[in-house]
This record gives C-alpha cells, sequence and structure tokens, in this order.
C-alpha cells in the first residue's frame, strides 16, 4: 500500500480504495476551485485525471489559487498541476491539457479522454452547460462549481442540484442556457446563498472580446468549493453513483 493512503483507507477501506484507483476523473479549471479540487483527488488516490486549463498563473491568482506561487508567475497551469501533484504521489496518472476548449470540442474532447466523472470548475457559461448536458448525454457524471467571487461567508455555502439553487446569479443563467439546449437541469451543485458583493467596473480584456466585470475574491472560499466538489465526486464513486 502506498503511505498517502495509510489513513485513508483506516476511512474507506481496500474496496474503497480500489474503487478510487479504478476511476477516471475530468478537472476542467485549474484555478482557484479547480485547483483545490485537483489536489483533494489525487490525495484521496484517484487514479487517472485529466488537468484542463489553457492559462497561465499571474499575480493576480497569488491571493486564492493552491497552484500559484511566485516561482510558476507566467508558466501553464495544468503542467504546474502535474508538477504538483506528482511531488504528492507517483502512483496515479496524471494527464495535462493546455487546449483552449470551446463549445465545439467539448464532445471530442471526453470521447478522447473517457473520464467516468467531471469535476466543472471554469467560468465561461456557453462551454459550462455544454460541458454538462455533453457529459450528462455521454453517460458521465458531473459535478460543478457555481459562483464563488464576491462573497467571503463560508456557512453560506450549499450542495444542492442546480434546478432548486437559488441566490446565485450563476446558476439561473446556466439554468437558462441548459433549458434552452433542451438538456436537463437537475446536476448536483455546490453554491452560496451569500448576496454577493459589486464586482469592479467592466475592464476591457487582452483578447479583444468584450469587457468583463472583475470579481473580488478571498483566500478560502474558492478553494472551499473545490473540495467540496472533490468531496461529492469521492462519495458518488464510493457509492458507484453518476
Amino acid at each position: 500500500m502506498n503511505p498517502v493512503d495509510e489513513r485513508t483507507e483506516l476511512l474507506i477501506g481496500e474496496e474503497g480504495i480500489a474503487r478510487l484507483r479504478a476511476a477516471t476523473v475530468l478537472v476542467a479549471g485549474l484555478g482557484g476551485v479547480g485547483g483545490a479540487a485537483a489536489e483533494s483527488l489525487a490525495r484521496a488516490g484517484v487514479g487517472r485525471l485529466i488537468l484542463l486549463d489553457h492559462d497561465t498563473f499571474a499575480a493576480s491568482n497569488l491571493n486564492r489559487q493552491l497552484f500559484s506561487t511566485r516561482e510558476v508567475l507566467g508558466r501553464g497551469k495544468a503542467e504546474v498541476a502535474v508538477e504538483r501533484l506528482a511531488s504528492i504521489r507517483d502512483d496515479i496518472e496524471l494527464v495535462p491539457s493546455a487546449d483552449f476548449l470551446d463549445v465545439s470540442g467539448v464532445e471530442a474532447f471526453l470521447g478522447e479522454h473517457q473520464p467516468d466523472v467531471v469535476a466543472d470548475c471554469i467560468d465561461s457559461i456557453a462551454v459550462k452547460a455544454c460541458l454538462l448536458a455533453v457529459a450528462r448525454a455521454q453517460g458521465r457524471g458531473t459535478f460543478t462549481a457555481l459562483g464563488a467571487g464576491n462573497r467571503i461567508d463560508p456557512r453560506q455555502m450549499q450542495v444542492g442540484r442546480l434546478d432548486r439553487v437559488h441566490g446565485c446569479g450563476l446558476g439561473a443563467v446556466l439554468r437558462r442556457k441548459l433549458r434552452k439546449a433542451g438538456a436537463p437541469v437537475d446536476f448536483p451543485v455546490v453554491y452560496s446563498t451569500e448576496t454577493p458583493r459589486k464586482p469592479a467596473p467592466h475592464q476591457p480584456t487582452d483578447d479583444g472580446s468584450q469587457p468583463r466585470a472583475v470579481n473580488g475574491t478571498i483566500s478560502y472560499l474558492p478553494n472551499l468549493f473545490g473540495h467540496v466538489v472533490a468531496g461529492e465526486i469521492i462519495r458518488r464513486i464510493l457509492q458507484d453513483k453518476r
């Protein structure tokens, strides 16, 4: 037995360890939420992790993103994630992807990598909706994170179903997108009922796309969202539910 798993096996037994080892999870987005989710999944012993993020680390990530340090600024998030997780354990398969995932590429990406479960930790609403809809259509499990930005109160975190979420603007927009596409809206989610603070004024983007409002973030809340995403996925793997 890997020494990393000694305490975990006391909790979930040999069968639980074996179930985690046999699982493949896609972590889509490796920022504040996704980085924490990926690390929790790796430390628990998930056998294969697909680590997807096209972005690089910037100084503005240092306040909350688990994989972000001054030493890795400017480097790709997927590459850095593999290095960090490989430094924790050497017995899982880590597959980095720096692809820019757009709606047209979701079906092919899932088909290529064949995840059992998708940990959706991305911000783009269009891609988020498509990823969830295609994963469900392909029979894959999902767990998604809604908005952690502009909030500070961990006591108002909730786990529930997207169709029952209240108090989260991202959840409302995501529901509309899915319904418009004829997809189900009963996906499991982590969200907050806290009334969000106002974002900063819209700022121009480097890629020429529409200006975006910048959300304020705190060190702990995106990470807590990510750990909850990982925890719910691990529970479902152990229960053999998707």
